[in-house]
């Protein structure tokens, strides 16, 4: 599973994430969005406009429960922002850590001291005329997957999370589990590509682990964390990265750079020179970290957040000028660890269709001129043509083109309308004809324009839509007459709720019931005549029964007669 998955059953065909990727790292199959994970850069904004909320993100909050049951050593590195969130309570979060099970619990701006350092010493060694912070994943990856020309640009440094993992490991020992815990996506691409990170929590995943442990922070004593000697607790906000670089050292313009449409904007003009001696502090999310896909939805506005972040940073500054035990130094490990990283060339090019083939995918979707082309991006493409590509690409569906399939679908709709030999109206609430097809007009003997808005009492029994209003339910497959037109039909009267109107439709069946009662009276008149012939056939029957009643009274008389002259002739012989 990639860090970031869609659920099939809950995919809409809305295509607001396909609009929403900056970098067209979603592709629609079978009309469900999936992530190629070749393009993503893990900036979550396809999460936050789904409207089905159909989002899957990989969780290794089972794995980091089975580190601290398993008794191994475990630490937490929790990215600054996390005062953005609990506000007044942050000076409480080490404790809930320390609750949840883990050994250690460190703030991961400690890294940021040493990634500061190695910026500047940087910068005083190489003459690059523009150069990119590297502490925002997402920010690198757009580079290396989609930008490859100005990786030279990025200033080959890990990120904090990934330096302080480093000097984590170093330590406390390779062995340890080191879990990193911040607002960010990205950082979960990041750590299962670093061996100095074990696993990646969200702050939403660590306030649920929170709220299934029952820990609630207001019950709970401050405490320090394990090391939090630190001035870098500005960085999660726009502006923080750079603010503590050595200016007079650095010799550059500091141009600081919020959101991925930003960032992509001001990469098109580096590669195009129109940048001179500029460091960039680039963050993907608008406002910087404190912004980042991973919080919970319920944390307060933007500016809210910021106050938090300050706040806590300014209350850590003065408690660190108090005379107090101040936890271990893991700044000593920096010196130990190598902060140099390697960005490779991820660009994986699209491949480009001739004209011939742009024009044939366009024309699939009635796209046959330039002034077809509206380029209205519904789709999520900013042009057709760009649509286009994707369809060659595999990337995008023909039919994700909104006004085509709408165009497409009324057409049809259309002509079912006007072809069906079924008798049709649309009648609103007040009971007033909206709509007829050409078969009802032909019926009724009325056109569209001198039928519309008439009551539908003047044509049909007006007691059978009052019902229906009444109830919302349909009446279907009842048989009426219409004496005025002198037929019978078969009617169903449905209310459509939405619309607040009521569809009839009629079937016309008067041939079939003149037939059908021509067929009833051939038949009456056939049994009729049956009965005719039987009464006929009947009368014959008696009559020849009579007749040969009274031949064999005959022949029975002539016979007796007959037997008596025989026997008479045998007594005289004897």
């Amino acid at each position: 599973m990639w860090i970031i998955n869609f659920s099939e059953a809950d995919c809409k065909n809305c295509y607001a994430c396909v609009r929403a990727c900056p970098v067209h790292a979603i592709e629609v199959k079978a009309e469900q969005a999936q992530i190629m994970k070749d393009r993503c850069i893990g900036c979550g904004k396809c999460l936050k406009v789904c409207p089905k909320n159909a989002k899957q993100v990989k969780t290794e909050l089972e794995t980091v429960k089975k580190y601290v049951k398993s008794k191994q050593t475990v630490i937490a590195s929790i990215a600054p922002s996390f005062a953005a969130l609990f506000a007044e309570n942050s000076h409480k979060v080490a404790s809930a850590l320390k609750i949840l099970g883990f050994t250690y619990a460190e703030e991961t701006v400690l890294g940021a001291d040493a990634v500061t350092r190695a910026y500047e010493s940087y910068a005083e060694t190489h003459n690059q005329s523009c150069m990119i912070t590297s502490c925002c994943p997402s920010v690198n990856y757009l580079i290396q997957k989609h930008h490859p020309e100005v990786i030279q640009n990025l200033i080959p440094i890990v990120s904090p999370a990934v330096c302080h993992g480093r000097m984590l490991k170093e330590k406390y020992g390779e062995e340890v589990k080191v879990v990193f815990i911040g607002p960010c996506l990205s950082k979960k691409i990041e750590g299962n590509e670093e061996d100095a990170i074990d696993a990646v929590l969200t702050f939403e995943e660590l306030e649920k682990w929170m709220h299934e442990e029952k820990i609630v922070l207001e019950a709970l004593p401050e405490m320090n964390f394990d090391a939090w000697q630190t001035n870098q607790r500005g960085y999660p906000i726009v502006g923080g990265v750079t603010k503590t670089i050595d200016k007079v050292t650095l010799e550059k313009e500091i141009i600081k750079v919020d959101g991925i449409e930003e960032c992509i904007e001001v990469i098109e003009a580096i590669k195009e020179g129109k940048f001179e001696n500029v460091l960039f502090e680039m963050s993907c999310c608008r406002q910087s970290c404190i912004a980042g896909p991973g919080m919970p939805s319920n944390v307060p506005n933007i500016y809210e957040r910021k106050r938090r972040v300050e706040k806590y940073a300014k209350d850590c500054l003065e408690k660190q000028k108090q005379p107090q035990v101040m936890g271990s130094c893991t700044q000593d490990s920096a010196s130990q660890v190598e902060l140099q990283q390697y960005f490779s060339n991820l660009y994986i090019p699209l491949k480009e269709p001739c004209e011939e083939e742009v024009k044939s995918i366009l024309s699939s979707i009635g796209k046959y001129t330039k002034l077809d082309e509206l380029n209205c991006g519904s789709c999520g493409y900013h042009t057709c043509r760009e649509k286009a590509v994707a369809v060659f690409n595999g990337m995008a569906e023909a039919n994700m083109c909104l006004p085509f399939m709408r165009q497409k679908a009324e057409t049809l709709t259309n002509v079912i309308f006007d072809a069906s030999p079924n008798l049709i109206l649309i009648i609103n609430r007040h009971f007033e004809i909206l709509e007829l097809n050409p078969a009802a007009q032909k019926f009724f003997k009325m056109t569209k324009e001198t039928t519309s808005e008439l009551p539908v009492a003047m044509f049909l029994d007006k007691e059978v839509f009052e019902e229906v209003k009444r109830s919302k339910k349909s009446v279907l497959g009842q048989k009426v007459v219409i004496e005025a037109n002198d037929a019978v039909v078969i009617q169903s009267v449905i209310w459509i709720e939405y619309h607040q109107v009521m569809l009839w439709i009629a079937h016309d069946i008067t041939k079939d019931e003149k037939l059908e009662k021509k067929l009833q009276t051939m038949k009456i008149d056939a049994i009729n005549m049956a009965q005719q012939v039987i009464n006929k056939q009947m009368t014959v029957a008696q009559e020849i029964a009579s007749l040969l009643g009274e031949t064999t009274a005959e022949t029975k008389v002539t016979l007796t007669q007959l037997k008596q002259l025989i026997q008479e002739e045998e007594g005289i012989k004897k």
